[in-house]
């Protein structure tokens, strides 16, 4: 889901939580929301592609841009 699509979840209630991942992509983040019934929610680009962030930085900066204050970060496994 969008940015914007996510912003209206969150706007509604139907958003829990905000977690940053390790992608699958070397070295990079994803962003994804878990949902009040259960599940997750990824943020991804307009034609539905996973978006990927080169830092935390700019992965908390997605999470926040959607409405949370706090964001949970999944740590890499080494």
């Amino acid at each position: 889901m969008t940015i914007t699509e996510l912003q209206d979840l969150y706007r509604n209630n139907q958003l829990v939580e905000a977690i940053i991942e390790p992608s699958t992509q070397e070295g990079a983040w994803i962003v994804e929301f878990r949902h009040q019934r259960g599940g997750f929610v990824l943020l991804t680009d307009e034609i539905g592609i996973e978006q990927h962030h080169d830092n935390l930085d700019l992965a908390s900066e997605s999470a926040m841009a959607v409405g949370f204050s706090q964001v949970r970060v999944e740590a890499r496994e080494f």
